[in-house]
């Protein structure tokens, strides 16, 4: 199925998933590699190592250590990557940091984004992503594996 389904995740589910494995956005995360292909570019993932490193982040959560840093570093690289040049990105979000999201699933053809930000999920849907939070997608991936 991973070759099938093309998932991009917002900042906020990452951060989520870092911080409590065992919470619904770790729970996306386990195993991600034979559910599903996650798709991310070079701009979200400075978004994602940015946010990790800020300071007021790393007091509140004392769990996200360099080392955790660094294999979120490199989990970032083993997803498939497309380029996405200011061109591509529209103004869409009412948040226009949101935007590089949406730009990426649609270069990418993603079937799915998740986030928790109400400034994407009101969208519903970009181009033929549908854009999610992380329970949908958890009972969609529960859905399609029960189904094989």
């Amino acid at each position: 199925m991973a070759d099938e389904l093309k998932l991009v995740l917002d900042t906020q589910v990452f951060l989520r998933a870092l911080i409590n494995p065992k919470s619904a956005a770790g729970a996306l995360f386990a195993d991600w590699s034979h559910i599903f292909t996650l798709v991310t570019c070079d701009q979200i993932d400075a978004e994602i190592l940015d946010v990790l490193q800020r300071p007021k982040i790393r007091a509140k959560f004392p769990q996200i250590t360099d080392s955790l840093i660094e294999q979120t570093r490199k989990l970032l690289l083993l997803a498939d990557r497309v380029v996405v040049n200011e061109n591509d990105i529209d103004a869409i979000c009412r948040d226009p940091k949101d935007d590089i999201f949406l730009a990426c699933a649609k270069r990418s053809q993603a079937n799915y984004l998740v986030s928790e930000d109400k400034d994407l999920l009101v969208l519903e849907s970009h181009h033929t992503t549908r854009i999610l939070n992380i329970l949908e997608m958890l009972m969609i991936l529960r859905e399609s594996s029960q189904t094989e």
